[in-house]
């Protein structure tokens, strides 16, 4: 059975835009689970129209600035999160713990940093991300062994600031 255009652009609207699973968004507007994915991959290969992207874009929209700021951050802290714990692993050589390390730092501090523009709070963050990378940094060059006990120390840090600047 041919459903109309109106009737796919509502299950599309009921996807993206209410939030319902497909299946939902199928059964609101009589037609089966299967038309609709299938036109939800049409949709994508042949227009580019990625109805989960759409969905995603429209959730962040309707989210305050200080929501999506706290899902950026949470993100990138459970990032850093996930290096420290490769740090510990003792078959990763020391260089390239040092690497990682500068690495999580930088990509912090750039990102705190381009958050700091929208929410002032965050540029104190930023300074204390780029404190600690600095701190890397001059270990590696002058103490080794100082680097390892401060990378023990990471996790506990990343905690502390985010119960100070959230």
């Amino acid at each position: 059975m041919a459903h109309s255009q109106e009737t796919r652009a509502n299950v599309r609207k009921a996807f993206v835009v209410d939030g319902v699973p497909l299946t939902v968004a199928a059964s609101m507007h009589g037609v089966s689970y299967d038309t609709a994915r299938e036109w939800k991959r049409i949709a994508k290969e042949v227009t580019g129209d990625d109805w989960d992207t759409a969905r995603a874009a429209h959730r962040i929209t309707n989210q305050s600035t200080d929501d999506v700021i706290k899902q950026l951050v949470d993100i990138m802290v459970r990032q850093a999160v996930v290096v420290a714990q490769k740090l510990e692993d003792a078959s990763i050589p020391a260089q390239d713990k040092v690497e990682l390390l500068a690495s999580i730092s930088d990509a912090m501090a750039k990102f705190t940093k381009s958050l700091s523009r929208i929410d002032p709070k965050l540029g104190a963050m930023s300074v204390a991300l780029d404190t600690l990378k600095t701190i890397a940094e001059y270990f590696q060059k002058h103490d080794r062994v100082a680097l390892a006990q401060f990378q023990d120390h990471l996790e506990g840090i990343g905690a502390v600031l985010q119960s100070r600047y959230g």
